[in-house]
């Protein structure tokens, strides 16, 4: 979740205590610890290689909250008027427990098992910015102001707002994986993602788009090839779990499809080759950069272009769309002749 969801989080939370003293002081102890871990951000001054590999790390882990929380109280005691150390070390480590669990919600993926693995966890429920979970928070701080109940009753409704998004990914996941058996595609995984939600504007019929439109179509009642027509007419707009992302795993390919998991319909998108398994990749694994963004991303994908002598190799995550995507969620790789490759972040 983004960083004003976190604090509003714990401002709610905080809310929800019951406390007849230490109140002011417990609502910072929990704000600051809601909001602490993402102080990892500052990673991303020293480049986009170091920012994937620390970037919700130890920051974000059991074992690193545990002690950032007790470091954080031991300053809140020492210059605060709340002399309880033992409760604003529950608080702040609370705080922070609920910073990962909402940063478990989506897609992007969390090491909370830091030192001891570096594997990424995800349960890809609800998009990192999602403005109705969040207004849920902003009503139930409003409406909570002498009533902490009603912080409780809001805790609540997130609750069943992420169970209902649970219920929605297990329906986009079975739709794309059935698509996708019924297309003949083996598959050997299937995962769904939640993505924006988009707002669609009137179709243009202009001469050229029709073209256009009636390919699109096709696309969407077959398996895709290796390619993607774009939507100029749609705008994204980051509230609810209603869209979601279809990935299948065939062995060779990663294919996508936009999933409706209400009516069941899978649109494919686009087809890629698997990564890791392109030669020009593989040719490349000894360099630090391509080693990371291969840990880093799901859905590793390559494209190799060539210009005059020299060869750029394009590593691009379909987590976070194509090529063109910002950094630091696209790496190119230029080699030419008599020359180490060079590895160059962003679009």
């Amino acid at each position: 979740m983004d960083t004003v969801t976190h604090g509003l989080a714990g401002w709610l939370v905080a809310r929800a205590i019951p406390s007849d003293t230490g109140k002011k002081e417990a609502t910072v102890a929990l704000v600051l610890g809601s909001v602490l871990p993402d102080a990892d951000n500052v990673a991303s001054l020293l480049g986009s290689e170091f920012y994937l590999r620390l970037h919700r790390g130890v920051s974000h882990s059991f074992a690193g909250i545990a002690v950032t929380s007790l470091l954080v109280a031991l300053l809140l005691y020492r210059f605060g008027k709340w002399k309880d150390l033992k409760k604003i070390y529950l608080l702040v480590l609370l705080g922070q427990i609920s910073h990962i669990a909402l940063d478990l919600l989506n897609s992007y993926g969390t090491q909370i098992f830091q030192p001891f693995s570096d594997a990424r966890v995800s349960l890809d429920l609800l998009f990192i910015i999602d403005l109705a979970f969040t207004g849920i928070i902003v009503l139930g701080i409003l409406l909570s102001r002498y009533r902490p109940s009603r912080a409780r009753a809001a805790l609540v409704v997130l609750s069943a707002y992420v169970c209902f998004a649970a219920f929605l990914h297990l329906r986009a996941e079975d739709a794309v994986r059935e698509a996708a058996l019924r297309q003949g595609v083996p598959v050997v995984s299937a995962w769904a993602l939640p993505r924006l939600p988009e707002i669609h504007s009137l179709p243009d019929l202009a001469p050229g788009r029709r073209a256009e439109a009636a390919q699109r179509m096709r696309l969407s009642e077959v398996a895709p090839r290796l390619t993607t027509i774009p939507d100029r007419h749609s705008f994204p707009f980051p509230a609810g779990p209603i869209a979601w992302n279809g990935f299948v795993d065939d062995g060779k390919t990663y294919l996508r499809a936009e999933v409706d998991p209400f009516g069941g319909t899978v649109t494919w998108r686009e087809r890629e080759w698997k990564g890791r398994d392109v030669p020009e990749a593989q040719a490349l694994r000894d360099l630090r950069d391509v080693r990371t963004y291969l840990w880093f991303a799901r859905f590793p994908t390559v494209h190799v272009s060539e210009e005059g002598e020299t060869m750029v190799v394009t590593f691009f995550d379909m987590r976070f769309g194509g090529p063109t995507a910002r950094r630091p969620f696209i790496l190119r790789v230029i080699e030419s002749p008599g020359r180490s490759p060079q590895a160059n972040w962003g679009s």
